[in-house]
């Protein structure tokens, strides 16, 4: 079900950063990262100990594009969103603590708890409002727990393979994260790289293929070996009780916005009814399921999640000139 927003002016984000965190200068882009593939400016700034890397891209005065990368991905992921899209939208994609060009504060722990409290900082930081936030995989929880208490600052979600509530009462689900963060995973993808390896996968895609060169992208943060179960950490505190009853709570704040559910068919996540779940979750919705398209919606069908949100955006938010210069709060 689709329904139109109430009419109004959307006000544009402001970029006021906080006095409590630095703008961080001199930080040079690794050799490995491909220019060509992720022509983007860097942005580095710190916040509680952690040096978050962000990509920027569009006019300021737009509304904001939030999206948060899966468990072992970067801001890369979404490279062909921004490019689609920066002409319209403001397009912000942080790296989280320990993921792609960003690097964790000493004792950061890799939970979703503490992931989602450093998003909660940076939005703050930055001061981020009038946002669609466009999460997938580990995302959308992320930044469910991340902006409940700051949700007036959310217009809605974008949301695909990926669920805002706690996982207890779907038992396939929680035993597999129990057994891909088990000691013998751990182990296995220590000297595999095999979870950084799946994110350009068929496995995780679908019918489309990545190029060499795009892979490589997904598995050269996780060079050292000892970076690479940080997404372990992460998917073992999905089953963490106290996590999970802090999701039921925090996701409903997210109730009365307007969401977009795209899902592949081929995800494993679809046999969970999770699309399904957040229709009923957020009633202002639109669903769409991917043909031949698995868990990785973004790279599994790029052009097609981007013409989804077009419409979707357009027919939701009544914006007839979206190049009209909007009024910021």
């Amino acid at each position: 079900m689709t329904t139109l927003a109430r009419p109004g002016v959307i006000q544009a984000s402001s970029c006021r950063i906080r006095s409590d965190a630095r703008m961080l200068e001199n930080v040079g882009r690794p050799d490995w990262v491909d220019s060509n593939l992720y022509p983007f400016h860097d942005n580095w700034i710190g916040i509680d100990g952690n040096s978050i890397h962000y990509v920027d891209e569009g006019p300021r005065n737009a509304p904001v594009l939030l999206f948060i990368h899966p468990g072992p991905g970067w801001s890369f992921t979404y490279r062909y969103h921004i490019k689609q899209l920066s002409d319209k939208f403001r397009c912000i994609a942080p790296d989280l603590p320990g993921y792609g060009l960003s690097e964790a504060a000493e004792g950061y722990d890799y939970s979703l708890h503490s992931q989602s409290h450093a998003l909660g900082r940076f939005v703050q930081t930055l001061d981020l409002r009038n946002m669609v936030v466009w999460g997938n995989d580990g995302g959308g929880p992320t930044a469910i727990l991340a902006l409940a208490q700051d949700s007036d600052r959310v217009l809605g979600l974008v949301v695909g393979g990926t669920f805002g509530w706690s996982i207890k009462k779907y038992r396939s689900v929680a035993w597999t994260l129990r057994v891909v963060t088990s000691p013998v995973f751990r182990f296995v993808n220590r000297y595999t790289n095999f979870l950084a390896w799946s994110m350009g996968s068929k496995m995780g895609l679908g019918t489309r293929s990545l190029l060499k060169e795009e892979r490589e992208q997904y598995t050269r943060p996780f060079k050292k070996r000892n970076t690479r179960n940080r997404a372990l950490r992460l998917f073992a505190s999905f089953n963490d009780h106290a996590t999970q009853e802090e999701l039921d709570r925090a996701r409903l704040a997210f109730r009365e916005k307007h969401v977009l559910i795209q899902f592949g068919e081929g995800d494993p996540m679809t046999g969970q009814h999770w699309p399904e779940r957040w229709a009923k979750e957020t009633p202002n919705n639109r669903l769409i399921l991917l043909p031949h398209v698995k868990h990785f919606t973004f790279e599994g069908a790029p052009e097609a999640t981007v013409e989804n949100f077009r419409t979707w955006w357009g027919e939701t938010f009544m914006m007839p000139n979206i190049n009209a210069p909007l009024r910021a709060r």
